[in-house]
């Protein structure tokens, strides 16, 4: 294990946030509050470790090699998180540093779970800094790192391979940099279309700001305890799902589309899934809330697309109390939520790639079954699929099932039901934020106790980095072996 490489990548991305948290500092200076001295104090402490982790002498044989970004990922996400939370922590608005460290791993993971109760309470730079990080997080921080400082060599190949969610990885470009910043400007671009779409749409520039980086990032922290239907704005809900569902689409998908125009968006083959699951979700939920729900055609189709965009995206707004629907609509978010967005999305969840590998695995094996004989080969969008990816993709989702069902498990302890319990972890794993019954949209996560904060902490960051990365990290075989 090349230790000295990982310190020096670990010491780049703690760079970076330490001068990210500059920016809500200045906010805090702008609004004329009182929280701009625990910024920058986080933020110098940020820079002086990195600058000591930085001046990690290295030797000309180093290199990062496919475990070593594997751990490079796993710990910078981890030190990303408990750094994050330094500012909560100083300002004293989260007493507890255990709130705090949950607050922060909800916001990099892009998770979107909250322990806040008067979101309009808190101050404007600390609401700033939980979207901000949601927005680093959710193209991945380093991939920020990658397209800023592309000097680490033929190994940061591995670390885009190990932050790069999805079955199967692929670069736009020869080039890894490059396709960082490609990556990069469409994230930026997104963000900054929404934020102008919003602000016509009549919210605030602040609002705008916030609100788009954690569409994009498909987040879900709002500045308005009521999320996006504070607004009550049809022309807003709209923007945010089409946004929503935008961020949820393979970006390499968006950018050979939009850019290089080399084929049909439609005809990409989980695209069109995708939009099929998205559609279909939509009018079930509408006719169950048009026949059962108290609704009128339009403000149920209206809701329903909303509440299904931000579901399958993982972003987790809200627009309409979903708690009040009937059990039918509740149990379609939850899987949509489970499911997730498509692969080289910022969503997160077991992506609709993977299902559909899943689903043509069994057809397959029932053909087997009847045609023994008969050789037939797995193909995506006229690619075959390797056996090690269809193998990949079979253990992760049983590494995924195992996971739910031991942390609903292991938080069912604090007492509470099933419903509750259950949703909250899906929530967090598929960093959906969007939970049911007591966790629901009226309430928070600060029901759980401290032991479960931790664990659903822990749901965070697996789901954030797809399990494998993170299950390495904890084998010591992987530490002492060269």
């Amino acid at each position: 294990m090349n230790i000295r490489m990982i310190c020096r990548v670990l010491g780049l991305i703690v760079s970076i946030e330490g001068g990210c948290m500059m920016i809500p500092a200045i906010i805090s200076l702008v609004y004329w509050e009182h929280d701009a001295m625990s910024f920058f104090t986080s933020g110098a402490l940020c820079c002086m470790l990195g600058l000591v982790l930085s001046c990690v002498p290295l030797q000309s044989k180093d290199r990062l090699q496919l475990r070593e970004g594997f751990m490079a990922v796993s710990l910078s996400w981890i030190v990303l998180s408990v750094l994050g939370a330094l500012p909560y922590f100083m300002s004293g608005y989260f007493l507890s540093p255990v709130d705090a460290l949950f607050e922060s791993f909800s916001g990099f993971t892009t998770t979107g779970a909250t322990l806040l109760t008067d979101v309009e309470a808190a101050p404007k730079s600390i609401l700033f800094w939980r979207s901000f990080t949601q927005w680093l997080g959710g193209m991945g921080v380093l991939v920020l790192m990658l397209a800023l400082l592309p000097k680490l060599g033929a190994g940061s190949t591995f670390l885009l391979q190990a932050e790069s969610p999805g079955a199967i990885k692929t670069k736009l470009v020869p080039r890894v940099g490059e396709t960082a910043k490609i990556l990069y400007a469409i994230y930026i671009i997104l963000t900054v279309a929404e934020i102008l779409c919003l602000r016509i749409a009549g919210m605030p520039w602040y609002d705008s700001t916030v609100n788009a980086m954690s569409t994009v990032a498909t987040g879900g922290f709002s500045c308005r305890s009521a999320s996006i239907g504070a607004y009550n704005s049809t022309a807003i809900c709209l923007i945010v799902s089409l946004f929503m569902i935008l961020s949820a689409l393979n970006f390499s998908a968006l950018y050979c589309a939009l850019v290089k125009r080399s084929f049909n968006l439609l005809k990409h083959g989980e695209t069109r899934i995708y939009c099929i699951v998205l559609l279909s979700s939509t009018a079930l939920i509408t006719a169950d809330l048009v026949l059962r729900g108290g609704y009128d055609l339009t403000g149920g189709a209206s809701t329903a697309l909303f509440q299904v965009a931000s579901a399958s995206s993982t972003t987790g707004f809200t627009s309409a109390d979903y708690s009040l629907w009937p059990a039918f609509s509740q149990r379609i978010l939850l899987l949509l939520m489970l499911v997730g967005g498509c692969a080289g999305s910022t969503s997160g969840g077991l992506k609709m790639q993977r299902m559909i590998l899943l689903v043509r695995l069994l057809k397959a094996h029932l053909q087997r079954m009847i045609h023994p004989r008969v050789v037939r080969v797995l193909c995506v969008d006229g690619h075959r699929v390797e056996d090690q990816v269809l193998s990949g993709v079979k253990l992760y989702f049983f590494a995924y099932m195992f996971l739910l069902f031991f942390l609903t498990l292991a938080i069912s302890l604090d007492g509470y039901n099933l419903d509750t319990c259950f949703s909250a972890v899906v929530a967090c794993v598929s960093s959906g934020g969007i939970a049911m019954d007591l966790a629901g949209p009226t309430g928070t996560f600060n029901i759980f106790s401290a032991p479960s904060k931790l664990l659903l902490c822990v749901g965070m960051l697996a789901g954030r980095l797809e399990i494998m990365p993170l299950l390495l990290m904890c084998s010591g075989a992987a530490w002492t072996q060269k």
